[in-house]
């Protein structure tokens, strides 16, 4: 991997990973170089057909049977062969399918590799086409991530929801409409009672909304509320980023997001500034829980406000 893309990976990442990984993920060479190195990835044994592996590029979950191996996300590009040995501890079978759960190049790394490796490669549309613009660029962030290859490309894409059906499993796969960006899908297992959010749902901080990928408050909250609607208390629920959480996680970060969605709507139509929206820190009440992550309060009411005082049709 060119250290032009590496440093577009490590931008991208910087948005959502928790403190720690983000400390980690800096894009001084020879941080990259140690991660690359060394990387973190801790198997946690979900299910007995489900695993998440997580390493500086977030929490790629591992379904297996007896017909293969489902990936959800494959992580950063430089740690793909590592990955693979990774998958080889949790499941002997071949690695047949992987799904993308938006365009990130955190989510999206080793999709090369596995693609090469026998995997058929699963996304929204909008990923496939986002991976192929030449400047594509994080909101906010001066570095743009470069054209993916041919062979990182999703071969696979649909426009609304699709399934796999493997060995009794029904494994759903339902786009969310702008959300984090405009391309993330929210996967579910069926059987084994899970579901991975991708970045719409980064576990212990605040999200960062991607405005210039088509992301939206008010589509992060619809597409948690419906995943809220269809899962229970014994849900395992594995976000992009953080520890694998529960529905009383999950419901608590959607009443955060709409609390201090509620707050920064109605100070924007009072005609406050963003300035005077930070001072008044109507995210106090959830900082002890979410303000320990890579986006900070003041960043997280910034992006908010850029969202909510932008007139969208619809709304």
């Amino acid at each position: 991997m060119s250290a032009a893309f590496r440093t577009a990976v490590l931008a991208a990442l910087s948005w959502c990973l928790p403190a720690l990984c983000l400390a980690q993920a800096q894009p001084a060479p020879a941080a990259a170089a140690a991660a690359a190195a060394k990387p973190d990835y801790r198997i946690q044994q979900l299910r007995p057909n489900l695993a998440v592996l997580t390493s500086p590029g977030g929490n790629i979950a591992v379904w297996s049977g007896p017909s293969g191996v489902v990936l959800v996300d494959d992580g950063l590009a430089s740690l793909a062969p590592q990955l693979l040995e990774a998958v080889g501890r949790v499941s002997r079978g071949p690695i047949r399918f992987v799904v993308n759960t938006h365009w990130y190049p955190d989510h999206t790394g080793g999709n090369e590799v596995l693609a090469k490796a026998g995997a058929t490669l699963i996304a929204h549309e909008n990923v496939r086409d986002r991976m192929m613009e030449p400047q594509q660029f994080v909101e906010e962030s001066p570095t743009k991530v470069p054209a993916a290859t041919a062979a990182a490309l999703p071969v696979v894409t649909f426009t609304n929801t699709m399934a796999l059906q493997l060995d009794g499993e029904r494994i759903g796969i339902v786009h969310v409409v702008d959300a984090h960006t405009d391309s993330d899908v929210v996967v579910r297992w069926q059987d084994a009672n899970a579901v991975h959010l991708g970045d719409l749902f980064c576990n212990g901080g605040y999200p960062f909304i991607d405005l210039a990928s088509g992301g939206s408050l008010a589509g992060i909250v619809a597409a948690l509320e419906g995943v809220l609607a269809r899962i229970d208390s014994q849900t395992i629920v594995i976000p992009g980023h953080g520890p694998v959480a529960t529905r009383a996680d999950l419901a608590a970060y959607r009443d955060m997001l709409v609390a201090v969605g509620r707050k920064v709507r109605e100070a924007v139509e009072a005609g406050a500034s963003v300035d005077e929206v930070i001072a008044a820190h109507p995210t106090a009440d959830f900082d002890e829980r979410y303000a320990k992550g890579a986006v900070s309060p003041e960043r997280f009411l910034h992006n908010l406000y850029r969202d909510l005082s932008t007139p969208r049709s619809g709304r």
